[in-house]
């Protein structure tokens, strides 16, 4: 569940690029939660044709530091997570 003082840092459409992304917040001590959104269908192609997106979600004051983890990640990964999560609510 959302609180008011978390906001949604990004989205991933891959499970394996999910898992990645959880594990390194894991080993740094980041807060995170997860919510799953349906993608209309206008805005699968984005999100490489997938139906449900998962929104990675983190307190306020780790969106800097989370952000700049994920970007420390591999290439693979990196263009593969969604920083932009407008429309999916």
């Amino acid at each position: 569940m959302k609180a008011v003082r978390d906001i949604a840092l990004c989205a991933v459409a891959d499970a394996g690029v999910r898992s990645k992304v959880m594990n390194a917040m894991i080993q740094k001590s980041l807060p995170y939660a997860e919510e799953w959104h349906k993608v209309p269908l206008l805005r699968r192609r984005k999100y490489e044709g997938a139906r449900e997106v998962c929104v990675i979600i983190t307190h306020r004051e780790h969106v800097q530091e989370a952000g700049t983890l994920i970007a420390a990640l591999d290439d693979t990964v990196k263009s593969r997570v969604y920083f932009d999560v407008d429309g999916l609510k």
